[in-house]
């Protein structure tokens, strides 16, 4: 693994920091945040890592170590005309059984309730796409052949789509 300058690429802010023993070996597990500078970005990731110890003639040995990104959602809404935002207000099916979702505009905003849960803003990525906050998926809008919104598709950050109908 290269070395590279602390000012290109370091690690700050462990925390959730979880150790288990288990009579020689131990192992720990804890949260932490990377920061990479490039020539016109700052790049930040959440980590997770689990290190598996054991223990050799009273020292602690460190013997496998595992770590990878926790996704975490840093896209910035665009500016955008909202004038489209009444197309998209109605409500929408995921599955029959599904409490059925709503979409609404209120002060030119676009925000989504299904069942008793919070509204959330879907915030515009351009176009017709949008993206919640806590979520890693977006969602672009769907339309007919004469251009009313039949629906969206759900695109998750692995690449899977859900079809979410619009029925009123």
């Amino acid at each position: 693994m290269a070395n590279f300058p602390r000012e290109y690429d370091h690690s700050v802010d462990p925390r959730e920091a979880v150790v288990h023993v288990y009579g020689d070996a131990a192992v720990l597990n804890l949260r932490f945040t990377v920061h990479e500078k490039f020539t016109d970005s700052d790049i930040v990731s959440g980590m997770r890592a689990t290190e598996t110890y054991v223990k050799r003639n009273g020292t602690w040995i460190l013997v496998a170590r595992q770590w990878g990104k926790i996704p975490v959602n840093y896209r910035k809404p665009v500016a955008v005309d909202a004038r489209n935002y009444k197309d998209y207000a109605g409500q929408y099916e995921w599955r029959p059984l599904d409490d059925l979702e709503t979409i609404s505009v209120k002060d030119g905003r676009l925000s989504t309730q299904t069942g008793k849960d919070a509204a959330e803003e879907m915030l515009p990525m351009g176009g017709e796409a949008f993206f919640l906050k806590g979520e890693l998926g977006t969602n672009t809008f769907v339309r007919d052949a004469l251009g009313r919104v039949t629906g969206y598709t759900y695109r998750d950050a692995d690449g899977q789509e859900v079809h979410v109908r619009k029925i009123r």
